[in-house]
C-alpha cells in the first residue's frame, strides 16, 4: 500500500515538477520495498530447519524476474505512459502499479493464515504440552549474522554504485552498452544462484556459506583492484560481486533465523534489514569520495577491509 501511494506521489511530482515531492514518493516506494523484503523471512517461518536456507534462497531468486524485466520495461512503459497521458519518464510506473497491486492481492489472499502467527501457535502448543522444541536463542550468533549481511551488502552497494561512473570514463563512446551488460550480469550474480546457496546453507552450513561469499567477494575486489582500467575485468568483478553477495546474504539471513527464537525473529529481522540498507546508503555516499581520491582500484581495496573483518569475526558465529 505504501508503494502504491509512493508511485502516485512520484507521478504527481513529475506532473507539477516538484522535486521535494518526488523525494517523498521515492521514500514511500522504498518503504514498500522494505515490506516486500520481509517475504524472504516469511518463507522461513514454517519451513523445517533443514530446509530454511532453500526456502529463503528460492524467494530471493524470484527477485531475478523483476531485476531483469524491470529495466526492459522502460521503453514500452514510455509508450504506454504516453498513451495514458502520464508525465514524461513516468510511463514505466504503470507496470509498477499493476505489479504492486497484484502483490497486495497475493499477500491478502495467499498469506492466510499468516505463517508467523501459525509458527507462534505451534511454539505455544509445544510449550503447553512440554514438548521439546528445537529453539535456542543465541544473541551473539545473531549479531554476527546481522554484521555479515550488512557488511556484505555495503561492499556490494558501494562498489556497484560507482561502477557506471568508472565505466563512463573508460569507454565513453559506448558506455550505455557496457554498463547495461555489466549491471545485467551483476544482477544475475546477485539473484540467479540464490537457491543453490540456500541448499548449500542447509547441507554445508550457514557459516560456511557466508565465508564462501566472503571468498568470492574477495576475488571480485582483488580483480577490480588489479585491473581497474579493463572493462572486461570490471565485468568479471561485478559478476563475482553479485555471487558473493548472494552467498553471504542467503547464508546470513538463514543463520539469523536459526539463532533466534520465534518470539524475537520479527524484531531482529527488521533490525537486520535496517542495518543492511542504512549501511549501504552511507557506503554508497562515501564511495563517491573514495573513488575521487584513490580511484576504482583503491575503492575495491577499502571494501576488501570489510570482507576481512567479516572473516576474522566468524568465530562468533560458533558461540
Amino acid at each position: 500500500i505504501l508503494a502504491l501511494v509512493g508511485i502516485a506521489v512520484v507521478i504527481t511530482a513529475a506532473a507539477v515538477r516538484l522535486f521535494p515531492l518526488l523525494l517523498l514518493g521515492v521514500i514511500l516506494i522504498g518503504a514498500g520495498n522494505a515490506g516486500n523484503l520481509q517475504s524472504r523471512f516469511a518463507a522461513t517461518d514454517l519451513a523445517r530447519p533443514e530446509n530454511r536456507g532453500r526456502a529463503l534462497g528460492t524467494v530471493v531468486w524470484a527477485t531475478t524476474v523483476g531485476g531483469v524485466l524491470g529495466p526492459l520495461m522502460l521503453t514500452p512503459g514510455e509508450a504506454v505512459g504516453s498513451w495514458l497521458g502520464m508525465p514524461p519518464l513516468t510511463g514505466s510506473y504503470a507496470f509498477s502499479i499493476v505489479a504492486q497491486a497484484l502483490a497486495l492481492v497475493l499477500y491478502l489472499v495467499a498469506l492466510r493464515p499468516d505463517p508467523l502467527k501459525v509458527a507462534q501457535q505451534v511454539a505455544r502448543s509445544a510449550a503447553a504440552t512440554a514438548q521439546p522444541l528445537d529453539e535456542t536463542d543465541r544473541p551473539t550468533v545473531a549479531r554476527y549474522a546481522v554484521f555479515a549481511v550488512a557488511g556484505s551488502h555495503v561492499v556490494m552497494a558501494s562498489v556497484m554504485a560507482m561502477t557506471p561512473v568508472h565505466l563512463s570514463h573508460l569507454a565513453p563512446a559506448n558506455v550505455t552498452t557496457i554498463v547495461g551488460v555489466t549491471i545485467a550480469l551483476h544482477v544475475f550474480g546477485m539473484y540467479g544462484l540464490s537457491p543453490v546457496f540456500g541448499i548449500l546453507a542447509d547441507r554445508w552450513g550457514k557459516l560456511r556459506t557466508i565465508l564462501t561469499g566472503q571468498a568470492i567477494l574477495a576475488a571480485s575486489l582483488v580483480t577490480a583492484a588489479v585491473a581497474p582500467e579493463s572493462p572486461g575485468a570490471v565485468l568479471i568483478a561485478l559478476l563475482l560481486l553479485g555471487l558473493g553477495w548472494s552467498a553471504a546474504t542467503v547464508g546470513g539471513a538463514a543463520l539469523l533465523t536459526e539463532a533466534t527464537t520465534m518470539a524475537l525473529r520479527p524484531r531482529r529481522q527488521g533490525r537486520s534489514d535496517t542495518a543492511m540498507t542504512a549501511s549501504a546508503a552511507i557506503g554508497a555516499v562515501l564511495a563517491g569520495g573514495i573513488l575521487e581520491l584513490i580511484g576504482y582500484g583503491g575503492l575495491a581495496l577499502v571494501a576488501l577491509a570489510v570482507v576481512v573483518a567479516i572473516t576474522l569475526l566468524s568465530p562468533y558465529a560458533r558461540r
